[in-house]
């Protein structure tokens, strides 16, 4: 199953991949992953031990100076009290899209109260008053968007099974710099360990 955070982070780091990587060889691995896994790009990021792999069938130790950029331009992780990870977003894009989804009222409320309790979509909009015409198109934009994911199965009254949602993001600091728009943020405790993405481009600082 897809990690919550790798689905967040997932679109920000293709875009650095082909941009860092170029068309040319982006078809060469784009070709041998579909081959070899039957995966597309965006299928292997979200999993991704595929495109480690083949990353280090292409450029071998090269790989490790590839995913250590990526992992640079990313994220950094620094430790807060009691030993909290912030992590600040250095992808831009990704920046921008937190800090939009947190400044729109409608957004915000409903990742505040997915957090506080998992719930259904019917009790999430119930909790915020947000009308259900609307509600569900936000709420799909930001499981879209990897800001909010499944976690858990209610069942309904007829003995139908319905999802949990929860938010991954704790708390959320936004601070204007020299170099604009800067974005940290404190995940739910275990979604760093549950991410292939972290762990495999965090590998690269700690050998």
């Amino acid at each position: 199953m897809t990690s919550a955070l790798d689905r967040l982070l997932a679109q920000a780091l293709e875009s650095m991949i082909r941009e860092k990587l170029g068309q040319k060889s982006c078809e060469r691995i784009e070709d041998r992953l579909h081959q070899r896994y039957n995966m597309s790009m965006a299928e292997s990021i979200m999993n991704f031990y595929t495109l480690d792999a083949t990353l280090r069938e292409f450029f071998a130790a090269g790989a490790d100076v590839i995913e250590e950029d990526f992992a640079k331009k990313l994220f950094s992780i620094s430790s807060g009290a009691k030993g909290k990870q912030w992590i600040t977003i250095e992808n831009k894009d990704l920046a921008q899209l937190i800090f939009e989804a947190y400044g729109d009222r409608e957004k915000s409320l409903i990742l505040e109260t997915a957090f506080k309790k998992p719930a259904v979509i019917l009790e999430i909009l119930d909790a915020t008053g947000i009308p259900s015409s609307s509600g569900y198109r936000i709420i799909n934009r930001l499981v879209q968007d990897g800001l909010l994911t499944e976690v858990e199965f209610a069942e309904t009254s007829d003995g139908k099974k319905v999802s949990k949602y929860t938010a991954l993001i704790e708390r959320v600091r936004f601070e204007i710099d020299i170099k604009g728009l800067v974005v940290q943020v404190l995940l739910r405790e275990n979604i760093l360990n549950e991410s292939q993405i972290v762990r495999i481009l965090l590998r690269n600082f700690t050998k």
